[in-house]
């Protein structure tokens, strides 16, 4: 069944362009700045018996205030047999994803999340993805 999420959520990631970059030109010929996409996946093994509290408090407060900040969350499950929460996040902008996430960490909201679903986060193992194919437009 994990296989199965893992195939699944590697597939979501692949068709949301991970880890791009590329340059755009305007009108008048100069060049923009390049955009930058990135796709994360987070896996986290929650405190026995909390999951579903976990996954209440996360909806709440990290996606609300992630999307609000301009991320994308396509994807979010609970894996009850191991007790796990697994996401993805996607970012695409001129910043790099390292800039918008420390702007995330140091936002008064995120400081003032009740409850902080991060205490209950017993292991973290996030992960960068590298895309194996490019998608055309219309499949992402």
């Amino acid at each position: 069944m994990l296989r199965f999420i893992g195939v699944f959520v590697l597939g979501v990631a692949v068709g949301s362009s991970v880890m791009t970059v590329r340059g755009q030109s305007t009108q008048s010929g100069s060049a923009a700045p390049p955009v930058v996409t990135a796709t994360h996946l987070r896996l986290f093994t929650i405190d026995k018996g909390r999951l579903d509290e976990f996954s209440d408090a996360w909806v709440k407060t990290v996606y609300a205030q992630r999307t609000k900040m301009g991320m994308k969350i396509p994807f979010a499950a609970k894996i009850p047999a191991t007790n796990q929460f697994l996401w993805l996040i996607t970012y695409s902008g001129s910043e790099p994803f390292e800039k918008i996430e420390q702007a995330y960490y140091n936002s008064p909201e995120r400081k003032q999340y009740s409850p902080d679903p991060q205490r209950w986060i017993a292991r973290n193992e996030p992960q960068i993805l590298v895309p194996v194919i490019d998608l055309p437009a219309g499949v992402r």
